[in-house]
């Protein structure tokens, strides 16, 4: 039999949870626009990478956010 469970599930950081983000899509590490690859997963940037500016890398000090979601599971 199925029954329903609630959870709190963490959500992922953003670049605007980062201590170095500007606004919009920039930030200190890139001269130009945030890469897609790092905005997308900002997280992944814990080492400095080739073309950045700096040695940023994604720092924050926000608390995670977090959601409560509901999963069916089967006993």
């Amino acid at each position: 039999m199925a029954r329903t469970i609630d959870k709190i599930k963490q959500l992922p950081y953003h670049c605007s949870d980062c201590k170095h983000f500007i606004s919009g899509l920039r930030c200190k590490a890139f001269d130009e626009i945030i890469p897609i690859e790092i905005w997308g997963d900002s997280e992944s940037h814990k080492t400095v990478l080739p073309g950045q500016k700096g040695d940023f890398v994604f720092e924050t000090d926000k608390q995670r956010d977090t959601m409560r979601v509901y999963e069916v599971v089967e006993d």
